[in-house]
């Protein structure tokens, strides 16, 4: 069975259907046999598109009331925590941290300069891997190592982190976490403090 449609020809064969251009049957005479059209010989396969990444499950679960789209999180909060958040809201990385528990403000910020090094002068102290986010009263607030003396000893051990040890607002991590958040955050991406 044949039918004419807009300038087409649809030859409808068991199997299916195959459309094929009027032009390839301008010679045919109705009632007469025409050109042999056959039905397509499998099915196109299904794209099939990659599953979207599963989320890791934190240590410490995301607050809920801590934002959307791509930022580091900043509980302060006993046990201080921090998690480093994608733009699916997937938590990337989470950690413990220790800064103060009262400052800096809660609120949403903004890392608006890092640099590999970085000193105190008004704590005596230096540090690695600094991502500043906010002002302070006396210098800027971010995230970096434990701060260390000029004799190389640790202002706070390793395992105080998650209390708020902190004197200046900071907000301290082990080395491998402060590189982490150092190579993750750009300058612009959102902070959000809560407590």
């Amino acid at each position: 069975m044949r039918r004419l449609l807009a300038g087409l020809t649809v030859a409808v064969a068991c199997a299916g259907a195959v459309v094929v251009p009027s032009s390839a049957l301008a010679a045919v005479v109705p009632g007469s046999p025409g050109p042999v059209v056959s039905a397509p010989t499998s099915r196109p396969k299904p794209v099939v598109r990659p599953a979207a990444p599963v989320c890791r499950t934190p240590s410490v679960a995301l607050p809920r009331a801590s934002g959307a789209g791509r930022r580091i999180v900043y509980s302060e909060k006993v046990p201080q925590h921090a998690w480093l958040v994608d733009a699916r809201g997937c938590v990337v990385r989470d950690f413990k941290v220790s800064g103060r528990k009262d400052w800096p403000r809660p609120g949403v910020y903004h890392v608006f300069s890092k640099s590999p090094t970085s000193s105190s002068g008004v704590y005596g102290v230096r540090f690695r891997w600094m991502v500043r986010f906010a002002h302070g009263r006396a210098a800027s607030i971010g995230f970096h190592t434990i701060p260390t003396y000029s004799n190389g000893r640790y202002t706070h051990p390793v395992s105080q982190l998650g209390l708020a040890v902190g004197h200046g607002g900071c907000v301290h991590s082990t080395d491998a976490d402060a590189l982490f958040l150092y190579r993750w955050a750009p300058v612009g991406t959102t902070v959000v403090v809560l407590r």
